[in-house]
């Protein structure tokens, strides 16, 4: 195994590491386990098995695949620990869940996306096709992606039948779903 190889296994391993980690003690279940939360729970392990595998067997060593994969995970990994952080003290539904949302969150990386943890696990799969070389990869960022923007989407429904609906529309209108919305100069201060 070469030092890039490992390199970019390592960094792949503390992302599965971390959201494994964040499955396990942070995102709490209130309604017990769904079908859609078995399916991202399956999916999420096909997936791993698939870029673990795809690193040790069948892993490209073009130099220039090393350095901006691992800047993709670094990037998954800050982003998903600062949006941890911004939530110790009330840590999140996991997705799919029925509850109703009970306060809405704007601080840190959820001042400028909705959905910065989706952003994360994106950035993982999307560093592990690049890592690789091996675009059949590309095929988890796709099911993986579909399955966070469906996530997504039932987040944005809860949001918008429960009490916090109107400061829910009011934060979508000025931050981006998955990006920062982009706004022309002198418009952050006006209202969205």
């Amino acid at each position: 195994m070469t030092m890039p190889q490992l390199a970019v296994l390592l960094a792949a391993s503390a992302c599965f590491a971390s959201y494994a980690w964040g499955l396990a003690r942070f995102f709490r279940d209130p309604g017990g386990s769904s079908r859609e939360i078995a399916l991202i729970k399956a999916a999420t392990s096909l997936a791993v098995v698939a870029h673990i595998g795809t690193m040790v067997l069948a892993y490209d060593h073009a130099a220039w695949r090393f350095v901006p994969a691992l800047a993709l995970y670094a990037a998954s990994l800050a982003l998903f620990w600062w949006a941890i952080a911004v939530n110790l003290a009330r840590p999140l539904s996991i997705a799919f869940s029925q509850d109703r949302p009970e306060h809405l969150v704007t601080a840190g990386p959820y001042a400028v996306m909705r959905n910065p943890l989706y952003v994360s696990y994106a950035l993982c799969w999307i560093a592990g096709v690049l890592a690789t070389g091996q675009w059949m990869l590309g095929l988890s960022v796709v099911v993986m992606g579909w399955i966070y923007h469906r996530a997504a989407l039932a987040e944005e429904a809860k949001f918008a039948a429960s009490p916090l609906a109107a400061p829910y529309a009011a934060y979508a209108a000025r931050t981006g779903r998955y990006l920062p919305r982009l706004r022309p100069p002198g418009a952050m201060g006006r209202a969205g």
